[in-house]
């Protein structure tokens, strides 16, 4: 029952039937990964899709000249892989690897190609669904090319970092995974992270320690053109 609604809540299954969410949990399996191992190889068979329970998972390549390049991240709450389950080259076009440790959910395409062939309104679901990742993962590339590096952050700190703790005048957050990484996420380089982190001091950003503060929530979200979220990250 608990895994069954873990899958619901996610988007790609937001749309489909209690009936069909229950008979995929019977196929499903929760898996973990340490930091650093490998969930997957470009050119690898496409044969799992994965949810994230905790934790976070990036995809990447590596170019001709050696260098990572990431992607994208994701995290709780998060399905990946869709478009190599579906596609017709049934292989991963990227690697995958566990950011920190992480708890997934693995989904076989076995399960999604029996089900596409029987009941045409559950992969009118999944096209739906599929096509909405495809429209935020377009919107997210554009405010990466439109926004400034300030901005980017800001966002990011909204969306990603975990609350730990009420802070005087405001929240006190934690980063999710390296610097490194979300610089490169954010197309943003690691050497300048830490000064366009300092301009935001004026929306209500402040370094306290090894904390990040966000003592001023509102301001901050209009200043990158986001929603305030209903409980501060």
């Amino acid at each position: 029952m608990i895994m069954s609604q873990t899958i619901k809540r996610t988007a790609l299954f937001h749309a489909v039937d209690m009936e069909t969410i229950d008979s995929l949990a019977k196929q499903c399996h929760q898996k973990n990964y340490t930091k650093g191992r490998d969930l997957f190889a470009m050119g690898d068979p496409a044969d799992l899709l994965f949810i994230i329970l905790s934790g976070w998972v990036k995809l990447y390549r590596t170019s001709k000249e050696g260098e990572e390049v990431i992607i994208h991240v994701f995290g709780p709450g998060e399905s990946f892989a869709e478009a190599a389950v579906f596609g017709d080259g049934k292989i991963y076009p990227v690697n995958a690897q566990a950011v920190d440790d992480v708890t997934l959910i693995e989904i076989p395409r076995s399960f999604f190609t029996q089900k596409i062939e029987k009941d045409s309104r559950f992969a009118l679901r999944m096209l739906g669904a599929i096509a909405a990742r495809q429209h935020y993962l377009v919107q997210q590339l554009e405010q990466v090319t439109t926004r400034t590096a300030p901005q980017r952050i800001g966002a990011f700190l909204i969306r990603f970092c975990q609350k730990i703790k009420h802070a005087p005048g405001g929240w006190a957050v934690r980063l999710p995974y390296d610097k490194s990484i979300i610089s490169t996420r954010l197309n943003i380089k690691p050497e300048t992270f830490s000064r366009a982190l300092a301009k935001l001091e004026p929306y209500g950003v402040e370094l306290q320690g090894r904390d990040i503060v966000i003592t001023d929530m509102f301001r901050l979200a209009e200043f990158c053109d986001v929603p305030v979220p209903e409980i501060p990250c």
